[in-house]
């Protein structure tokens, strides 16, 4: 893809992934594409960085650290759903802290947008409080939204409380 980079930055986007292989590789594909068009790109990361998660040469990209995982993803054992819990429960202050230094001495200016995965749900509370615009990127499959679909038909689906709000 050649660099569509244009003379006047377009805004300044802060982006959320989930620290897991399959959902860090679409949020870099989306950055890079953003980036190509203007965008000045900042990624969280919720742990120290990896070479397998993020490439050790990334100079068009910003990253910022939100101290709040003690664990990475592989101390979990395959228990995706506790590693979830554990991330959204204990990354939502240290998040807050972390955007509210981006946008009072940042440079780069005030982030105008946050971009979070779907499962990145703490992101939703600040980007709320602070009054930031924020899209959220789901990278599952069309067949994962067709098994929900079916779930929801059946009954099936379990609310966890305090996970989500209904609007």
């Amino acid at each position: 893809m050649k660099n569509k980079q244009v003379g006047k930055r377009k805004g300044h986007l802060l982006l959320v992934p989930c620290p897991l292989q399959g959902h860090m590789n679409p949020m870099l594909h989306l950055a890079k594409i953003l980036h190509s068009h203007g965008f000045l790109i900042t990624i969280t990361e919720t742990q120290p960085s990896s070479p397998v998660v993020f490439p050790p040469h990334r100079p068009d990209f910003l990253f910022e650290s939100i101290d709040g995982l003690d664990n990475s993803p592989s101390e979990f054992r395959g228990d995706v759903a506790t590693f979830l819990y554990t991330l959204n429960t204990k990354c939502k202050a240290p998040f807050h802290d972390c955007l509210s230094r981006i946008q009072t001495n940042s440079r780069q200016g005030p982030v105008t947008c946050i971009i979070h995965d779907a499962v990145m749900f703490f992101s939703v509370d600040v980007a709320d409080d602070m009054k930031i615009p924020r899209i959220v990127l789901r990278t599952s499959s069309a067949t994962n939204f067709y098994g929900l679909s079916l779930l929801k038909q059946k009954g099936d689906l379990l609310a966890i409380q305090g996970t989500v709000k209904h609007t």
